[in-house]
């Protein structure tokens, strides 16, 4: 492994099924530290016990936990990686990292793609592959910024990419845990599109076929806020536009959760709109 000057930061939240895989994954990086939330079981002491300095602050968003660690992690470098305990790092991926840091990019970070895993397989259509986040970024030139449950970047600096992908369990917790985070989810992702639908004009559906993969897939999530039946809408995409159905009996499963969740969203909408209290 070439040598790898970058700083990780992982969050968690009740992460000891996850935290020491997790670890394992990035134990040829030299910094690695935890940005725990008040976890209630033993990750803190298991991400210790695996040589990670671990930091403790209250949640209020990925967003501003994100900034947090910006601002008080001692880092050992201005290049950061930020993972979540569910993903995993890849000897690839960390490979090419240290190939693009050693350059001293004028970048202010890079999107990096994830293969989501679910009952045993990458779901390589039902996952929409690739989806990228900015992962890989330098501290002094770029923040985040929080948008409906999640957090997007911002930075004056342009943005670079990476091909090589990590790996996401994202059922590793079970499926009930699945359920109740996406319950939380989207309440916050239908007080965004509230804010949306009020305060912007619908998006044009000619857009999708500019920009690239990250703006036509944001530009598509705006459009879906104002769209009725989205249930049925976000099931029809995934089995006949993303073909789910390649992935087999996994992919269809994981069509009907994200349809779920779209209904989950169309609901709180709702709710907000007609100014009923869930």
């Amino acid at each position: 492994m070439p040598s790898l000057p970058i700083t990780v930061v992982i969050l968690t939240h009740n992460e000891e099924k996850n935290i020491e895989p997790c670890l394992a994954s990035v134990a040829s990086f030299p910094d690695v530290h935890v940005l725990d939330s008040g976890s209630t079981d033993a990750t803190a002491e298991r991400a210790r016990q695996c040589g990670a300095t671990v930091h403790t602050h209250p949640f209020v968003s990925f967003g501003s936990q994100r900034n947090w660690a910006i601002d008080h992690i001692p880092a050992r470098f201005p290049w950061t990686l930020h993972l979540d305990a569910d993903e995993r790092m890849t000897p690839e991926l960390a490979a090419e990292m240290a190939a693009v840091v050693a350059t001293g990019p004028p970048l202010g970070g890079y999107n990096v793609s994830s293969k989501l895993m679910f009952a045993g397989r990458w779901l390589k259509h039902a996952g929409d592959y690739p989806v990228y986040q900015v992962r890989l970024f330098h501290k002094d030139r770029l923040r985040f910024v929080d948008y409906g449950h999640g957090q997007r970047e911002s930075s004056t600096y342009p943005l670079g990419r990476l091909q090589q992908p990590y790996l996401h369990f994202a059922f590793s917790k079970g499926l009930d845990s699945w359920f109740a985070k996406h319950a939380v989810y989207a309440a916050q992702e239908a007080m965004q599109a509230t804010r949306e639908i009020a305060y912007t004009s619908p998006p044009r559906v000619g857009g999708l076929s500019r920009g690239d993969r990250t703006a036509r897939r944001r530009l598509l999530k705006r459009l879906a806020y104002h769209l009725p039946c989205r249930y049925l809408f976000r099931l029809a995409y995934m089995l006949f536009i993303k073909r789910a159905f390649l992935d087999g009996r996994a992919g269809v499963t994981y069509a009907l959760l994200l349809a779920t969740y779209e209904g989950m969203i169309e609901v709180h909408q709702r709710l907000l709109r007609d100014g009923i209290a869930p």
